[in-house]
């Protein structure tokens, strides 16, 4: 799991479950989709990390080595990438670049933070010569499983958000990261358009996210989803946030910013707004329509079975390591003999 004792991942799962910044849950139970599925899945060697730059000493040399590493929000190729078979990355290891309509001082700052973030992999993260990195979905944070998806015109909470806006502050918080600035007009935006409707809106902040998982509104934060309409996904550090994994797994309408151009976010049916100005129609718009909002239901669970659930997960894994092995073998057909030695 990282550092030099690691442990197999149910009992990591059982005893410290938020070691990772995420549900290990989700994972073990990809896992344990990937061994029914994957061919020889026993020749593999698995190993979960927040590092990008070591891996456990034990691990270091081991063959046909799988790395998952979880929580890299800037997007850096791991040192080791060209020693292991294969990485998957949450997120994965490109950031990109998402602007907002009309609104300078978020885009200067997103410019700002890209670049940095290509600064973070010099000169050890530049580059991926290897193309044995993929990205893999956050999976779903400190979320009980669901028994049952109650009908999205049956739930008492029209939006919600639960989550940080403060962040470590930067010359007293004059400066703000894209992040904050996002979330930020998403909250004022929010409350301009809840005024004077009848409409039920829950937000909740918290501090920043090692934090939030201590602060007592995340306790109740799966009921507060399971009896949301729409959740509302503004970006973190990362375009990618846990939010979008949650609001399709309880079947709400998912709202978010621009995301990555990952193979699970291509069909998304997310609705992506360039402006949090656009959100008060949306939100009227759909909340007006039970039809729609019942359509939109429909789509987020169609989207979880197929493409973010483990076992959905799991067949995409099988196909990139099957993939690279038959990669591998294949070069090494193509390798010259070395010339033989002939006994006189």
């Amino acid at each position: 799991m990282g550092g030099e004792d690691t442990e197999e991942i149910s009992i990591v799962a059982q005893s410290s479950p938020y070691a990772l910044e995420c549900n290990i849950d989700y994972f073990a139970e990809l896992m344990e989709e990937l061994q029914n599925s994957l061919y020889r899945f026993d020749d593999y060697n698995f190993v979960f990390t927040r590092s990008v730059t070591e891996l456990p000493a034990k691990f270091d040399q081991t063959p046909n080595l799988v790395v998952f590493v979880m929580g890299d929000e800037w997007a850096r190729v791991p040192t080791y990438a060209s020693r292991v078979h294969a990485v998957f990355k949450a997120p994965g290891q490109h950031m990109k670049i998402a602007t907002h309509k009309r609104w300078v001082r978020f885009n200067l700052m997103t410019c700002i933070q890209y670049f940095r973030q290509q600064l973070k992999r010099f000169p050890h993260h530049h580059r991926d010569l290897t193309n044995n990195i993929f990205a893999v979905p956050y999976g779903y944070y400190r979320l009980p499983r669901r028994a049952e998806v109650k009908p999205i015109n049956d739930r008492d909470i029209d939006a919600s958000f639960t989550g940080s806006i403060d962040h470590k502050k930067v010359l007293g918080g004059l400066i703000k990261t894209a992040k904050v600035l996002s979330r930020e007009r998403m909250v004022e935006v929010v409350n301009r358009w809840k005024n004077g409707k009848h409409y039920r809106v829950d937000v909740k902040l918290s501090s920043y996210f090692p934090k939030a998982k201590d602060q007592p509104e995340h306790d109740d934060y799966p009921t507060i989803l399971m009896n949301t309409k729409i959740c509302l996904s503004p970006r973190g550090t990362h375009l990618e946030t846990y939010r979008l994994c949650e609001g399709m797994y309880y079947g709400c309408v998912v709202i978010s910013e621009e995301q990555p151009d990952h193979w699970f976010a291509k069909n998304s049916p997310a609705i992506i707004v360039k402006d949090w100005n656009q959100l008060p129609n949306i939100l009227d718009e759909l909340l007006e329509n039970p039809e729609q909002l019942a359509e939109h239901q429909q789509a987020s669970l169609n989207y979880w079975e197929s493409t973010l659930a483990p076992k959905a997960v799991a067949t995409h894994l099988n196909t990139c390591l099957s993939g690279l092995s038959a990669q591998l073998a294949a070069n090494d057909d193509e390798k010259p003999l070395a010339p033989q030695k002939m006994a006189i």
